[in-house]
């Protein structure tokens, strides 16, 4: 059985990180920004380039995250879309619907900002692993 290429996991995962990045951009600062501005003047924060910048480099983290992930269930589940769309929904549930879970009772957003931030994240996951996932060979 031949070994993880690490080289190619770095790349699909950087593929898959600046997907992640691209679609939180979209999402905080179009689909969300009043959400998102009314709870950062709510908590009285300004947010800078220190934030932006670690908001980045986690959201690549989880693009090679999510392709290290596929490399390792492929053994078992087969190489592919369908075991890409499981590594995806896996670290979805490990990222996105555990963090908002952790948030919700503390009423930060909406209920409906944190529905539309659990989707969205859901399709943003599937499109970086299959992204991912693609780039990856053994």
């Amino acid at each position: 059985m031949a070994g993880i290429n690490t080289k190619r996991v770095l790349l699909g995962g950087l593929v898959a990180g600046l997907i992640s990045n691209v679609s939180g951009l979209l999402l905080a600062h179009f689909f969300l920004a009043g959400d998102v501005r009314a709870l950062l003047e709510r908590l009285n924060v300004q947010l800078g380039l220190g934030t932006a910048l670690l908001h980045l480099g986690m959201r690549f983290g989880v693009g090679i995250s999510l392709v290290w992930l596929y490399t390792a269930i492929r053994p078992r589940f087969g190489p592919g879309p369908r075991t890409a769309a499981l590594a995806g929904l896996a670290l979805w549930f490990f990222t996105y619907a555990f963090s908002l879970l952790g948030i919700a009772p503390y009423g930060l957003y909406p209920a409906s900002t944190l529905v539309m931030g659990a989707v969205w994240g859901l399709g943003e996951l599937q499109l970086a692993a299959l992204a991912g996932a693609y780039l990856y060979r053994e």
